[in-house]
């Protein structure tokens, strides 16, 4: 999956790139074509899967995918590969319809402990924290924008994630609960595949209404743009209502930026109030209007206080030492507690 612009072809680059700065040669093998979700241009070096009785494969690739991924790079059952899923799922509760994909992997590496117990709960399969390690290329991002200069905030969402849990909708009402009347102030909002989901589309269209602040933008990003479009910002903003790990958010406090987040889920292996302005929510049951997260009995996800958002928006906008020292803090922190060493560990090749 190293050819899709989602967070599973970067996580899969991340990977790639970790393996590769620990010494070793791994062998980046490109199965996005198969599965019609190349989009962009891999940032690796690819190659065809050696042909070898014996292996290791991190797989990354959803579930229902990895049979036909298997089958295309060429492995069979008589194959002694050491097959990894790098999974991730976003609720409590993991699917039951995944159970059968269980066979086809050795172990399953999760990025968070959330993950983890829902996979243990459900499989049988050893299941391995991994966090993903997110490159540091540059310097804290901090933009120092003050006074009357434009302040700028950002949302990021893909639409087949599901715009539910994502909740750029959510975003908007935050938004524009904070900042009513202050035309110096920004808010982009970066979702892809939108056009797939025309109801959700619209009643996001109708919360931006005609506020010319907001701007949207569809579309697919390379790594580079991806990352200077985050550069450009301020302010993260992700009232999600879960995350198995949040790369979006991670890959912003790694760049130094101030983020602002829904207080569950995931995402708090790794942030906390020292380096992140947490948002309140309580659970409440999953109900996905776009389908992508089934009904599960007692799975449940967060409903973030979206006065609270605001009042933390409004704080930050009204302080950029603030910001500063939590993007500082925030790059700080994710240098320490997210590392190559990990995929190493993980594979016992310390």
């Amino acid at each position: 999956m190293f050819k899709t612009g989602n967070g599973i072809g970067r996580a899969a680059r991340y990977c790639y790139e970790a393996l590769a700065a620990q010494g070793l040669r791994p062998v980046a093998t490109d199965t996005s074509l198969l599965l019609d979700q190349a989009v962009t241009l891999a940032s690796v070096p690819l190659a065809q899967l050696p042909l070898a009785r014996h292996g290791t494969l991190i797989l990354f690739a959803n579930p229902p995918e990895i049979e036909r991924c298997l089958f295309a790079l060429g492995l069979r059952r008589w194959h002694d590969w050491r097959i990894i899923g790098a999974w991730a799922w976003e609720t409590p509760t993991a699917p039951a319809s995944w159970k059968r994909q269980t066979a086809y992997v050795s172990e399953i590496w999760s990025p968070s402990r959330f993950c983890s117990k829902a996979f243990s709960a459900a499989y049988d399969r050893p299941v391995i924290t991994v966090p993903h390690w997110v490159p540091q290329r540059r310097q804290a991002g901090y933009r120092g924008t003050s006074g009357n200069s434009a302040l700028s905030i950002l949302t990021v969402a893909d639409a087949h994630s599901s715009l539910e849990r994502k909740n750029p909708l959510a975003a908007v009402n935050i938004f524009r609960s904070a900042f009513p009347h202050a035309p110096n102030i920004h808010f982009t909002i970066k979702c892809r595949n939108l056009s797939a989901y025309p109801e959700y589309a619209s009643r996001l269209r109708d919360a931006i209404g005609s506020d010319s602040r907001i701007s949207l933008i569809e579309g697919t990003l390379t790594d580079e743009e991806h990352e200077e479009l985050i550069m450009g910002a301020d302010i993260l903003l992700s009232p999600h209502r879960s995350e198995g790990f949040g790369l979006n958010l991670a890959e912003a406090m790694s760049l130094g930026k101030c983020v602002v987040a829904t207080a569950w889920s995931g995402n708090l292996e790794y942030m906390s109030q020292e380096n992140a302005a947490l948002i309140p929510c309580v659970t409440v049951p999953v109900q996905d209007s776009t389908g992508v997260y089934p009904a599960i009995p007692g799975d449940r996800w967060a409903q973030p206080d979206i006065q609270e958002g605001a009042r933390l928006l409004r704080r930050l906008a009204a302080s950029p030492q603030l910001r500063q020292s939590l993007g500082s803090a925030a790059q700080a922190s994710l240098r320490r507690t997210l590392r190559p060493e990990t995929y190493l560990q993980a594979l016992g090749w310390e």
